[in-house]
Order: C-alpha cells, then sequence, then structure tokens
C-alpha cells in the first residue's frame, strides 16, 4: 500500500501529509505506525554494508524494516526505485546522475547533490544529506605495470599496446567506466573483458590476464597489493559521496526524526570509515551485517 502512495495525484497526497503531520509520533518518543521501510542496496559488498548500518539503527529506533540487499547494479535497481518498491537505499551521488537518470554530474559535489535532489523529486522521494567521505571508481595497475612502462595517469595508457580493462558487466557501456575512457582519452587500444566479481579482478590483474582493474578507491586491498590508483585529470570518475535515498512517503509518515536519526549517521561516515568498514570485510573475512552492528555500537547507535 505504501509504495503505492508515491504515484497518488497531488489532490490525495495532500490529503495524506495533512495525515501524517497529525500522527507523526507518539507520546513515548516511539515512532507511530506506518510504512515498513524497504532498504535495498547495490551488489557490492560496501553498498551492503551501508544499507545494514541504516537498516540496524532505523530498527533500534523502533522503525519497521525489510531488507533487499545484493540486488545487482544501478541498472537493474532503478526500475524498482520508478515502480515504488524501494523506500530508501545509499546512493552515491555522481554514478546515481549519470548513470540512473543519464545527467551529466557536476564537479562540486554540493552542485551534484541538488542536481541529484531535483533528479530523485521526480520519482517521489528525497536525497538527504551527503557523507563526509567517497567511494570513487579507480583504475589500477600492479606496481611492477606502473614502473615498467612509465604511466601514473590513465592517459599515459594510450601510448601502449593493446590494454586489458577488467570490470563488472554494466562497465562496458558507461560513461564513468570503459566508455567514458575511450572517449574522454581516446584510448582506442583498450580492450574490455567483463568480470563481474570484484576479487576475480585482483586476482587476474595479479596474474597478468588484464592490464587494468576496475575497483573502488576505499577497498584496502589497493594499498594492501601495493596497486596503483591511475590518475584521473579529464574527470571519468565523478564526485561519489554516499546519499541516503528516501521515500517521501516514508518521511512525510515518520517525520523529522527520521530524517535526523539518518543525517546522524551519514555525518560520521568518512572516507577513513569506509576504508576500515571495508578492510574488515575485505581482509578480515567479517560478515557486513556484522561489521555495521560493531559500527553502530562504537557510535553509540545500538546498545551493547
Amino acid at each position: 500500500m505504501w509504495s503505492r502512495l508515491r504515484r497518488l495525484g497531488a489532490a490525495s497526497l495532500v490529503l495524506f501529509l495533512v495525515a501524517a503531520a497529525c500522527t507523526g509520533g507518539t507520546s513515548d518518543g516511539e515512532p507511530a505506525d506506518g510504512p515498513t521501510i524497504t532498504v535495498a542496496s547495490f551488489n557490492f559488498p560496501e553498498s551492503v554494508i551501508l544499507a545494514e548500518i541504516y537498516a540496524q539503527a532505523l530498527e533500534e529506533a523502533g522503525y519497521p524494516v525489510e531488507r533487499r540487499l545484493n540486488l545487482g547494479s544501478r541498472e537493474l535497481i532503478f526500475p524498482e526505485l520508478e515502480a515504488g518498491n524501494i523506500d530508501f537505499i545509499p546512493e552515491y551521488v555522481g554514478s546515481s546522475l549519470v548513470v540512473g537518470f543519464g545527467l551529466e554530474a557536476p564537479g562540486a559535489t554540493d552542485e551534484a547533490v541538488e542536481r541529484l535532489r531535483e533528479a530523485f523529486s521526480e520519482l517521489g522521494m528525497t536525497v538527504l544529506e551527503p557523507t563526509p567521505g567517497e567511494d570513487t571508481n579507480v583504475f589500477v595497475v600492479t606496481g611492477p605495470f606502473a614502473q615498467e612502462n612509465g604511466v601514473t595517469s590513465l592517459g599515459d595508457l594510450a601510448g601502449l599496446g593493446e590494454i586489458v580493462l577488467g570490470g563488472p558487466p554494466e562497465c562496458e557501456n558507461r560513461p564513468t567506466c570503459y566508455a567514458g575512457l575511450v572517449d574522454r582519452y581516446g584510448l582506442d587500444n583498450l580492450v574490455f573483458e567483463s568480470i563481474a566479481e570484484g576479487s576475480a579482478r585482483i586476482a587476474a590483474l595479479e596474474a597478468g590476464e588484464i592490464d587494468v582493474a576496475l575497483l573502488f578507491s576505499t577497498q584496502p586491498v589497493i594499498k594492501e597489493k601495493g596497486f596503483v590508483a591511475l590518475e584521473d585529470p579529464n574527470d571519468v570518475a565523478p564526485p561519489e559521496n554516499i546519499v541516503p535515498v528516501v521515500a517521501d512517503d516514508v518521511i512525510a509518515a515518520y517525520g523529522d526524526d527520521l530524517v535526523d536519526l539518518i543525517d546522524s549517521i551519514s555525518a560520521l561516515i568518512t572516507t577513513d570509515v569506509l576504508l576500515d568498514l571495508n578492510g574488515r570485510v575485505e581482509l578480515e573475512a567479517q560478515e557486513p551485517a556484522d561489521v555495521a552492528r560493531d559500527w553502530l555500537q562504537d557510535n553509540g547507535f545500538l546498545s551493547s
């Protein structure tokens, strides 16, 4: 029922908002009855960790939560957002604009967030405050490859022979990935190889089966293995601060307390925090839900 509210006419929505304003909380501070909040994530560990952080904090505060984690790429998730089947997702500013909406991402984070707010408002969703930390696409090579070929920047690859880039299937046609590298750097010598799993891309890079791998800037394995993240002066990778995106009907039902809780969590998520959280999963093989719980307890959002 609640997801369908997003598709009501303007008059019905006004009536709903008035009712929600009158019943947004209870005298004991617990959330009033309202919609179950469907929290989703993309299909990589950091996204799952972030979704668990917000979901567990919401549950602790008394909000009803349903999880839809590891759903897939943005190409699969956006139709679910448009259909009203997802109420909450931690998004990435630049990729959401470029891949999700087909818009250009401004170089400044605040401008990109405002543009994203305008775009999501058409879907009946609100973009809340961004995290100070960000996680961008990075294109990495091994240390020996960088040294032997004298490359520090993506543009340096143009002077070499055939170069194989390993990335997930959706990378091939994305302007923030393979398609953008060919276009912005003139890399006609770049060949794409589809490798879905990040761990498999890392193994292929170390084995010399590919020359360049798409990773995320907050993966500690980059430093751990001495990989070199190539500079991106032509800005193929846009600003990628994390922004919680929440359905308008959920915010209308629960009010400022919900927004304040989410914003207070986001304010603490720095790039160093992301590196630490990812390291616990990637290097220590901890479960994302456990990593999220420990971080929330450490920061006072969950009782021990």
